[in-house]
């Protein structure tokens, strides 16, 4: 009996691989306004997303950035210099010393 409930324990409290890593969310669009909410941000150390108007993230024109802290955060609000031109923006998120750690493009909802 012990053995079965230290399983269970264990299994719940288990934290997944993929929950471990960087990353975006599963978002796929953004209403077209002044500022961008993003669902979901997973940062292993902290660091900051960047929203970005253009056909590619290289070529891309920053139209605003937010801190993110370690750890899951949820309902993180961006806020724009402009609306979006374009029909889609890119997400990149930073980790503490400047390096992308994830990206994702997303829809401009119109």
């Amino acid at each position: 009996m012990k053995n079965i409930i230290l399983a269970a324990l264990i299994a719940a409290t288990a934290v997944p691989a993929v929950a471990a890593t960087d990353n975006l969310g599963a978002q796929q669009a953004v209403a077209n306004s002044g500022h961008v909410e993003l669902d979901r941000v997973m940062s292993t150390t902290g660091g900051y997303v960047e929203i970005l108007d253009g056909s590619s993230i290289e070529t891309g024109v920053l139209l605003g950035t937010e801190d993110v802290r370690a750890g899951l955060e949820t309902d993180v609000r961006v806020q724009l210099s402009h609306r979006p031109y374009r029909d889609n923006v890119f997400a990149v998120l930073y980790d503490a010393d400047g390096q992308i750690t994830a990206t994702r493009e997303l829809r401009v909802q119109n």
